[in-house]
């Protein structure tokens, strides 16, 4: 048998990454622990893989208000708009202005430059427990993943998955309505956004 190299379509992602040094919220969202209370967060590889390139970040302002759980922020890529949820509760005390010129930092490097907010926390040893590490949530996910899977035929899989593991890059707006309803809803625990 001969095996030949497959050429890899230029719009082909990759496996997500999740670095060791921030927590993760189940809806793709992560905390890096600041000094004192304050936090960053932001989205997580995979969210910014699914998306595409960003094109638009609603986000809310300064002294805005924050509830573990409930949507922070919402991500656009052409018409497809993704509610995320924050990953601790607090009140915003910063925002990433770059975001405001080139939202596409967050696709660059989403764990790093791409921030979205920092945000001083008000229950930080009551919300903690609710977050998972790299290890806990590359499980976490895996299983949503599998769920998610099981629910898809292999012509829609396709539209997210290349081969099952890498994620194609702007997924998103390759689904249909249903489809793109049961991502939002299974794997990132939020609803979806006209």
């Amino acid at each position: 048998m001969i095996l030949s190299p497959v050429a890899v379509a230029p719009n082909s992602g990759r496996v997500p990454w999740f670095p060791e040094d921030v927590y993760y919220h189940r809806g793709h969202a992560w905390v890096k622990l600041g000094e004192g209370n304050t936090m960053r967060i932001g989205v997580d590889d995979f969210t910014q893989q699914v998306m595409g390139d960003i094109e638009g970040l609603e986000i809310p302002p300064l002294g805005g208000k924050l509830d573990q759980g409930e949507v922070a922020w919402r991500v656009r890529h052409g018409k497809r708009k993704l509610s995320q949820l924050a990953p601790l509760g607090g009140t915003v005390v910063e925002v990433n202005e770059k975001l405001r010129k080139d939202p596409t930092l967050i696709n660059r490097s989403p764990y790093e430059d791409g921030w979205i907010l920092k945000i001083q926390t008000k229950s930080l040893n009551k919300e903690m427990p609710k977050l998972m590490d790299s290890l806990q949530f590359k499980v976490n996910f895996d299983q949503d993943k599998a769920k998610l899977m099981s629910s898809f035929n292999n012509q829609t899989l396709g539209a997210v998955y290349g081969d099952g593991g890498e994620v194609i890059k702007g997924a998103a707006t390759k689904l249909d309505e249903g489809t793109w309803k049961k991502l939002v809803t299974q794997l990132f625990h939020s609803s979806p956004e006209e």
